[in-house]
């Protein structure tokens, strides 16, 4: 996992090739006027979910991690916290769904990140995570969330 603000994002771009399009398109881009759903960036391989809804506590939350993508989460508005551990430290929820990219897992969090402004996470395969958190406990914030997804 990588925790990072805006503005150091291009310090990330040799990590994948697509990076660099997805940062540029961060960095350009007024979260705000876009509309709830999928935006194509670059057909499969490179896309932005939009949604609003909001946090939960820990006690309504799971794992997930994927195999194909890397997730880039960010807020537009709001604040919430992640939970994050090594997927191989978790237990299997429901087999992972190749279709979706997706597998839900079980287990507690080693540690916790915050997402907000300008400070957003970059999550890899092995990086299971527990999204949708409350960032203050006990208070659910509605947030705006653009969810990237690079192919590996």
């Amino acid at each position: 996992m990588i925790i990072a603000q805006f503005e150091d994002l291009h310090r990330y771009d040799s990590l994948n090739p697509l990076f660099k399009k997805a940062f540029d398109w961060i960095l350009s881009t007024d979260f705000s006027s876009l509309e709830i759903g999928r935006v194509e960036l670059h057909g499969k391989d490179l896309f932005a979910n939009v949604q609003e809804y909001e946090t939960r506590s820990i006690e309504e939350s799971f794992f997930e991690a994927h195999r194909n993508y890397i997730d880039i989460q960010l807020l537009a508005c709001g604040s919430e916290k992640i939970g994050w551990n090594h997927v191989k430290n978790l237990s299997e929820l429901e087999p992972y769904n190749p279709e979706n990219d997706f597998h839900k897992l079980s287990g507690l969090a080693a540690e916790t990140v915050t997402i907000g402004g300008k400070r957003l996470c970059i999550l890899f395969p092995e990086d299971a995570h527990e999204p949708c958190l409350n960032a203050i406990e006990g208070k659910k914030e509605k947030v705006r969330k653009i969810c990237m997804k690079v192919k590996i």
